[in-house]
């Protein structure tokens, strides 16, 4: 099972998580990362990852930070692919 605050894996028996200190009574066992999220933020909308982060920070630690991972991973990749088109426009004039 999983922390709800920090998002840690923590013991199914696990009262108080052993990494921030929060009750762990309630935590959410089916707190995964989304596929359909991260794909759609990869591929289409990275501004959705963003998005499904601060909505899902709270009651789906994992999934948001998943979501929030592949917003970073596309925001790398459009910053580098950008950089290029700059370097070939750069370099074919």
């Amino acid at each position: 099972m999983y922390c709800r605050n920090c998002g840690e894996q923590i013991s199914e028996q696990a009262e108080i998580c052993i990494h921030c200190g929060v009750r762990a009574k309630n935590a959410s066992v089916e707190d995964k990362p989304n596929w359909g999220v991260n794909l759609i933020t990869l591929c289409c909308v990275p501004l959705v990852g963003l998005i499904i982060f601060f909505v899902w920070k709270n009651e789906k630690p994992v999934a948001a930070k998943s979501a929030l991972m592949f917003f970073f991973i596309n925001l790398g990749v459009i910053i580098l692919f950008y950089i290029a088109m700059l370097l070939l426009g750069l370099l074919s004039s």
